[in-house]
């Protein structure tokens, strides 16, 4: 779901808001280089995109270096153990909840979302009919490398039935993988 206004029709719509937040986003669409418009926009589409459906699963925002803290704490099997048992219920649970269904096109979704608004890092999504790559660069170390490499391994196999094959440095992750079920 793409709920960028230059993809779609829009709609005009007034709203009133207080001078203090009128102020704020100002200044923000001026640092940003952009019209009070087009942020107001965006900010509504991660609403539309994530926020909506994360506040239902109890998402919660940590600043990246407590978040980089507890990774780094953490033990490497149990962290495999807890990524391989997330990476079939949390991507089940929310990918039907948001998407109605698990397939290619909505594990996709799903994790360019997670990219995009989660912060889980930057993604790249490339696709050559069968041949699926997708690659995750971040700044959270090794174990998170690691953490996604087990959990994007239990996805893919689960759900589309195809073996991925990985490529993993300490900031990133590439995932490699022929789809039989449908394309992309």
């Amino acid at each position: 779901m793409n709920l960028s206004p230059t993809r779609r029709k829009t709609v005009l719509r007034t709203v009133r808001i207080s001078k203090e937040l009128d102020e704020i986003l100002e200044k923000d669409a001026k640092v940003h280089r952009t019209s009070v418009n087009a942020l107001i926009s965006s900010i509504m589409a991660k609403y539309a995109e994530w926020d909506r459906y994360t506040e239902k699963f109890g998402h919660i925002s940590v600043p990246m270096k407590l978040f980089r803290a507890l990774l780094d704490l953490t033990d490497e099997n149990a962290l495999a153990t807890l990524a391989e048992r997330l990476g079939v219920e949390l991507t089940n649970e929310i990918t039907l909840f948001w998407f109605k269904k698990v397939d290619p096109e909505t594990l996709r979704q799903f994790l360019t979302l997670a990219c995009e608004y989660g912060k889980v890092g930057e993604c790249e999504v490339k696709d050559e009919g069968r041949d699926h790559m997708f690659s995750i660069y971040h700044e959270y170390g090794k174990n998170w490398s690691m953490f996604f490499e087990h959990f994007l391994d239990k996805a893919i196999r689960t759900y589309l039935r195809a073996i991925p094959q990985f490529e993993t440095t300490e900031n990133s992750v590439t995932v490699r993988y022929q789809n039989f079920l449908s394309s992309f």
